[in-house]
């Protein structure tokens, strides 16, 4: 049978609650989260990234960090500043589809 939620890792967030937090602690929590990832299952965070658009050289890069910490606080920092940026993306479509919808007068 299969399991109607998937587990979560160790300080994963559940999708409800991203729009609750602030930038901190949705940074700190996503830290926690990619630190476990780090340690336990780095295969699971290559395709998180992936699939979340992060440049692989700035992937690369953070990696080069000298320990766990520091590597998933600068990962946590690429995967915000990319979602917030594909936010910027889709609002600037709309607002452009929008302005061709309404035509001249």
């Amino acid at each position: 049978m299969e399991e109607k939620f998937p587990v979560h890792h160790k300080g994963e967030p559940l999708p409800k609650e991203y729009e609750t937090f602030s930038r901190d602690e949705l940074r700190k929590r996503l830290q926690d989260f990619i630190a476990d990832l780090l340690e336990h299952d780095f295969q699971k965070l290559c395709n998180l990234i992936y699939r979340h658009d992060v440049k692989e050289e700035k992937f690369r890069q953070a990696l080069q960090y000298s320990n766990i910490e520091e590597q998933a606080s600068e990962i946590a920092e690429l995967v915000i500043e990319r979602e917030l940026q594909k936010v910027e993306t889709r609002k600037a479509y709309r607002e452009l589809k929008n302005r061709k919808n309404i035509g001249p007068s």
